[in-house]
């Protein structure tokens, strides 16, 4: 981008001041026109359990979509569209981030940016990203059978720990409890040694 390369403070002042006043109005309006229009597709029921919204405030030139896991436990993506736009970068961060390791959320946030950045696609279409990776992420991840949840209440983790024998996944802090409770380290379903 000829933008990002502009060393001559003034011209790059110039430049961002007229795109900021002439230029992005038109475009975030624009944005934001097929946000409203198209976010009622994007919204409702994700996979049988899980609620996805997304909501737009063009005047914080603000979109956040929120996912919905299990009751208490959302996702939640940020998308700040600078008022300069398509000249700066959209900011993207992830509010609540329950059951997704750091690494791999480092991963999509920057996915997302660069998407943003580099393809000509509006924020609907990395909103949809971010969506297909969450939704790929908890396909077929069944609930622990401790505390019957996916998302656990204690750490925001998913169960990780996985007996040897049956190969069902717990989560440590519900299984650690449940040794503790019975007295025996045996499995919660096959009661095998753990």
């Amino acid at each position: 981008l000829w933008f990002s390369d502009l060393r001559d403070r003034a011209r790059l002042a110039a430049v961002e001041g007229y795109t900021t006043r002439f230029e992005s109005p038109a475009l975030l309006a624009a944005e934001f026109a097929a946000i409203r229009r198209d976010a009622g597709g994007a919204s409702g029921e994700v996979g049988g359990s899980c609620s996805f919204r997304v909501r737009a405030s063009p005047a914080a030139r603000e979109v956040t979509a929120v996912l919905e896991i299990e009751d208490g436990a959302t996702l939640e993506l940020q998308v700040k569209l600078p008022a300069a736009a398509p000249l700066k970068a959209a900011e993207v961060e992830c509010r609540n981030k329950v059951g997704i390791k750091d690494g791999r959320l480092r991963k999509w946030l920057l996915s997302i940016a660069v998407f943003l950045r580099n393809q000509n696609q509006g924020v609907l279409d990395a909103i949809g990203l971010w969506k297909a990776n969450l939704e790929q992420e908890f396909a077929g991840v069944e609930p622990c059978l401790v505390c019957m949840c996916v998302i656990s209440t204690v750490n925001g983790q998913l169960p990780r720990l996985s007996c040897r024998h049956c190969h069902v996944s717990f989560h440590p802090a519900c299984l650690y409890k449940w040794f503790r409770s019975s007295g025996k380290s045996n499995c919660v379903h096959c009661q095998n040694p753990w």
